[in-house]
């Protein structure tokens, strides 16, 4: 099945992405030459829906990381449609995206940059809190930055310490816990464990189903690791060159991938013995009810 094929109406949908383009560059040179553009994000389309997890995939500069970007309108798109609760975000103004910032938070790649490193983690945690004026005063805002962190599994007690006291891992608990302060109902995770070691990986990739669960979070998670993707989300859209190619359900997405590019995606991914790829993809289809010969498709 199609990208374009996956866009029947949405049930429920919390974000509605509709013909998102990015386009980096004039088209033309202070002396008259022509500059190349470049669109990092071409005609991209795909609904979130209400308590799923999404995944976006695909390799270094496919355009994951704009497209979620420009969703939080840390980016401005060029053009298109970005619906969250059928409120086009693009075309807000400042004062309208204070409230939707509550509602929308981003986990970043790297735990390291997106921490000031001259902050305690109580003053990093409890910044939102400020930012929208949600805790009455400083004891408040300390209970509720303590309790933060102890959900994500830091110990409480290091409220004072600075993020270089933290290892890896525990950072981007630290921003996990920054982007849950104000209860979003829309989690975007941004290659969130591809700058951890892999032994810290299925902590935090456990972690976020726990609250995503837990919490009743919609979580759109980008990455380009298949195998982490499909831990994580219910379906997922591969995007290659700016664009979607395409889009199904997890386990079908596996059992039989439609796109060239998909299966080259899947190849790549490291299987410890020969022939193992053909004897997995076949076992999922036969689970999933596909069919061996879609699956070998």
């Amino acid at each position: 099945m199609s990208a374009a094929d996956e866009q029947s109406p949405a049930r429920d949908a919390i974000l509605e992405v509709r013909d998102l383009r990015k386009t980096f560059g004039s088209g033309g040179g202070v002396l008259g030459g022509n500059h190349e553009q470049v669109h990092a994000v071409n005609g991209v389309s795909f609904d979130v829906l209400r308590g799923e997890t999404f995944g976006l995939v695909g390799e270094s500069g496919c355009g994951k990381s704009t497209t979620a970007r420009m969703i939080c309108r840390l980016e401005e798109p060029t053009s298109g449609e970005i619906r969250f609760e059928g409120t086009d975000v693009a075309k807000m103004g400042r004062k309208q995206l204070l409230p939707f910032r509550r509602d929308v938070q981003m986990v970043f790649q790297d735990p390291y940059s997106s921490l000031n490193p001259r902050h305690t983690v109580g003053s990093i945690i409890g910044e939102p809190f400020i930012v929208h004026g949600v805790a009455k005063d400083a004891k408040e805002r300390t209970k509720r930055v303590q309790d933060l962190m102890d959900l994500v599994g830091l110990n409480p007690e290091h409220y004072n310490r600075l993020p270089h006291e933290f290892s890896g891992g525990q950072r981007q608990r630290i921003g996990i816990a920054r982007a849950l302060a104000l209860e979003p109902k829309l989690l975007i995770a941004d290659e969130p464990v591809s700058a951890l070691d892999v032994s810290i990986q299925a902590q935090i990739l456990n972690l976020l189903r726990r609250l995503q669960r837990d919490l009743g979070l919609s979580l759109l998670f980008i990455a380009h690791d298949l195998s982490v993707v499909r831990y994580m989300c219910d379906r997922i859209a591969v995007m290659f060159a700016g664009e979607i190619v395409e889009m199904a359900d997890s386990a079908q997405l596996f059992a039989a991938p439609q796109h060239e590019y998909t299966q080259r995606l899947l190849d790549a991914v490291p299987i410890p013995e020969p022939g193992a790829r053909k004897r997995q993809r076949e076992q999922q289809a036969e689970i999933d009810g596909v069919g061996v010969a879609a699956a070998e498709g």
